[in-house]
């Protein structure tokens, strides 16, 4: 029960601070604009405290779930008097007689404010500590790096033209379908190199599951999380199982159960598992994925810096679009998406501070990048209708745009309940 509700509380936190950043966003560009604000509120619900000052009403309210800035005009709302007076000029301070330029910065800058708060705390969780570099430790007694001349030592510079400073760089890097081949350049002793490296790229089985790690910081084989529409949770794997074997063949740690996925991609595996008292059996196909393996056992590590952290900023933010990217082209299926309960469950399973505000980051980045897809009620789809109206000359009516957002905000009720429902079957 404890352990729930200080879930719950980090969630909040969370979810209010993103919320709260990105309405700053808005309020922010409408003042610099002379925009009327007509309320800024952070919470919802019966009001706490509440002052205007300057036109603005400023509001604390009680329910911690986000907040809002109600701009002058933005939903296009006219007194009775007004809809008379069809010819009637909006009101100099109003959303409705801003340029379209202007309305487009108001309209983005909370997305944009969801980056930097993003960007300013993978900084601070980033700049304390280390990070992986490129230079090789260790390889593995096959890996393809060998066979192309590479040795423990080398730092790898590029793929294929692409630079490479950091090892989530290296990592998260891919090859073109199909592509198994890659031109890699590697520093030794202070000269740059050139390497064919033939078989880069291959096929791995992977059934969607993250484990949970020691006090050594070694991956043991239980479950920490099983990743939504994945394999392991159309089967009904849980967090918290154990896993004892794949296809008869004892898995003690993370890695073992891996290494027995890896080559089985496409295939149906057995896997045994130890929940509670019970021990359970499941029959599953792991996905196929095309995945670069360099076979790198390990890298250096060095002292972060701003340089360095901007990198790994730069990284986490192009893996957030990029999985957007590929649910929109149809690499990814909806069903792999989670929502507030996935993301809960998440929250549940992270300690400690660091981990805390990484996830808030990441959560403002994810968030960011939603709102300015090109869908109403969100932003994205708003700055849409602005540059209809901005080509054409002619203004989107008020009813049209209603009905247009009505549609967005069902579809989007609709993902959510959906997602929700899902999460939910998958967690208990």
């Amino acid at each position: 029960m404890v352990g729930l509700l200080i879930t719950i509380i980090k969630l909040l936190v969370i979810i209010l601070c993103v919320a709260t950043i990105h309405e700053f966003g808005h309020f922010l560009a409408s003042k610099c604009l002379k925009t009327g604000v007509d309320e800024f509120s952070i919470g919802f619900g019966p009001k706490v405290f509440q002052k205007k000052f300057k036109g603005t009403m400023y509001s604390l309210r009680w329910l911690p779930l986000g907040g809002y800035c109600a701009i002058e005009g933005e939903g296009g709302e006219e007194s009775e008097e007004d809809k008379k007076d069809e010819n009637k000029e909006p009101a100099p301070t109003s959303y409705q007689a801003r340029k379209w330029w202007e309305k487009i910065i108001i309209l983005s800058m909370g997305v944009i404010f969801n980056f930097i708060l993003a960007t300013v705390v993978f900084l601070c969780v980033y700049l304390p500590g280390n990070v992986a570099t490129t230079t090789i430790q260790e390889l593995s007694e096959d890996s393809v790096l060998i066979e192309a001349g590479l040795q423990a030592g080398d730092r790898i510079v590029s793929i294929n033209g692409k630079k490479v400073e950091l090892y989530s760089q290296l990592s998260n890097y891919e090859l073109k379908s199909g592509v198994t081949d890659a031109t890699i350049e590697y520093e030794r002793d202070g000269q740059i190199y050139t390497a064919q490296v033939k078989n880069a790229q291959t096929k791995e089985g992977k059934i969607g599951i993250t484990f949970v790690q020691n006090e050594e910081g070694v991956n043991t084989n239980q479950i920490e999380l099983v990743g939504a529409g994945t394999p392991a949770a159309k089967v009904g794997i849980k967090s918290g199982d154990i896993i004892l074997s794949i296809d008869d063949v004892s898995t003690p740690d993370a890695k073992n159960v891996v290494q027995e996925i890896k080559n089985k991609g496409d295939q149906e595996i057995k896997v045994v598992v130890q929940r509670g008292e019970e021990t359970k059996e499941f029959k599953l196909v792991a996905e196929s994925k095309e995945v670069m393996d360099l076979g790198i056992r390990s890298v250096s590590t060095t002292k972060s810096s701003i340089k360095y952290s901007f990198i790994e900023t730069t990284e986490n933010i192009k893996n957030i679009v990029g999985s957007y990217v590929k649910l929109f082209t149809g690499k990814v299926s909806i069903g792999n998406m989670s929502g507030i309960v996935g993301i809960g469950e998440v929250v549940s399973k992270s300690s400690g501070l660091l981990n805390f505000f990484y996830l808030m980051a990441m959560i403002s980045m994810a968030v960011g990048v939603a709102n300015i897809l090109p869908f109403p009620p969100l932003d994205g789809g708003k700055i849409v209708i602005v540059l209809i109206e901005a080509i054409t000359r002619k203004k989107v009516s008020e009813k049209v745009e209603l009905i247009i957002s009505y549609i967005g905000l069902a579809l989007l009720l609709g993902l959510t309940l959906f997602i929700t429902v899902k999460d939910i079957i998958r967690i208990i």
